[in-house]
């Protein structure tokens, strides 16, 4: 949107373009943050949703809470259990069901990034309070639509 072409789209457009842009740029800043602790976005979201549950879940039930609904979870769950996150066990009321539960290891590392979560707001640095607030209430109002 840089060139003079892009001021002739209409107002809409534009708008659509710049939140783009905006999401792109925070999500790879997030992204970086989590890098630190070997972790995505996605991954640390699968390890809050288990620790918040605070007890074994199903890939389902996990996919349910997730903030990005197209990520494949049990794609997820298989990087998280290679880096010895998380681990599965089968369902002590159905045996045809397989749970997922943080480990020791994914509990701290859970503990320790969340600790640190403000680093991920880098991408926010620039706004003040009462932009951030107005900011949401307008992206509130077009997720309404």
């Amino acid at each position: 949107m840089k060139n003079n072409k892009a001021q002739e789209l209409p107002l809409p457009r534009r708008l659509g373009i710049a939140m783009v842009e905006s999401y792109n740029k925070a999500y790879e800043l997030s992204q970086r943050f989590f890098a630190l602790y070997d972790l995505t976005s996605q991954q640390y979201n699968v390890l809050s949703i288990l620790h918040d549950a605070g007890e074994p879940l199903s890939t389902s039930d996990i996919l349910q809470q997730m903030i990005e609904k197209n990520a494949g979870v049990s794609r997820l769950v298989d990087r998280l259990i290679n880096k010895g996150l998380v681990e599965k066990r089968s369902n002590a009321k159905d045996k045809r069901l397989i749970d997922v539960v943080l480990t020791p290891k994914g509990e701290f590392l859970y503990q320790e990034v969340t600790q640190n979560l403000a680093g991920v707001d880098v991408a926010y640095s620039d706004l003040t309070e009462e932009e951030s607030e107005t900011l949401i209430r307008l992206l509130r109002k077009i997720k309404e639509v």
